[in-house]
């Protein structure tokens, strides 16, 4: 029989679980205005990756003085991930309508990855001052936002017995890592052999801040309820510019991301 280390063990989503037990023991019937809950989802992110060589500068060396060459690529990758959430729901009246503010941290898996193709006046872009090939990859991490609700009641047996529909607007912040890894020459004459080369990565963590929005539906027995949604995230875009002083080459970057994704939820209403 196959033991499990006890280092593998997801104490996070132990904790989550523990936590619901114990409010469910304490919490009413049929749970009050606020909550809190677990979520899965998945989702289909996509980057585009921007990438610009700068040989304007005075100071400029290379055989390319003068030109700026900018490539793009972009690619798509599906994950998955999983959150904690509490929020608080409020009736409109005796309309059937609600409304609902909720805060959400999640943590994701799935790396997107890409290969930027090279740009220059050399067939091997064996130059300094062109765009090098290089493989880069995109790793979302962990992103915290905040969201609105507006919904209704669906009366399928009785007035508050079927699901709620409801839609969402919200804002989301994104930490994410990137990574470049290229091969080029930074002599100011053409590299003519390997060794000339000069392999390197780049390792950055940027941060988006975008909006998101969707729709889903709930259904509540007693305190607690089930959820799915739909959500459109745009998380806006992240730049930065690498400085080759000494040879008086500047390196702009950009990334952009967005992503659809499918939710689902168990929630505690107390």
């Amino acid at each position: 029989m196959r033991m499990m280390p006890l280092g593998r063990v997801n104490w996070r989503g132990c904790l989550a679980a523990g936590l619901l037990w114990i409010v469910a023991g304490a919490a009413p019937a049929e749970g009050g205005d606020f909550y809190i809950g677990v979520t899965g989802s998945g989702e289909r992110l996509g980057v585009l990756y921007d990438k610009t060589v700068d040989n304007t500068s005075p100071s400029n060396v290379s055989l390319n003085q003068g030109q700026v060459f900018q490539v793009d690529d972009s690619a798509n990758k599906v994950g998955y991930g999983y959150g904690f959430l509490a929020g608080y729901r409020v009736p409109l009246g005796l309309t059937g309508l609600f409304v609902a503010g909720e805060g959400d941290l999640g943590y994701h898996r799935g790396v997107v990855l890409g290969r930027l193709p090279g740009l220059g006046t050399s067939e091997g872009r064996n130059q300094l001052g062109e765009v090098w090939p290089e493989d880069w990859s995109f790793d979302k991490d962990r992103s915290f936002g905040f969201t609105l609700r507006l919904g209704a009641g669906i009366p399928v047996v009785g007035p508050g017995l079927g699901p709620s529909v409801y839609g969402l607007v919200g804002v989301r912040r994104l930490g994410a890592k990137f990574r470049a890894d290229y091969t080029g020459c930074l002599n100011p004459t053409p590299c003519t052999e390997d060794s000339q080369l000069t392999s390197g990565t780049d390792r950055f963590d940027e941060n988006f801040t975008g909006w998101t929005t969707g729709g889903g539906i709930e259904k509540k027995v007693g305190a607690i309820a089930i959820r799915g949604e739909v959500r459109y995230t745009d998380y806006g875009s992240a730049s930065r510019t690498i400085p080759f002083t000494d040879v008086g080459v500047t390196v702009p970057l950009s990334l952009e991301t967005s992503g659809v994704s499918a939710r689902v939820g168990l929630l505690l209403y107390f």
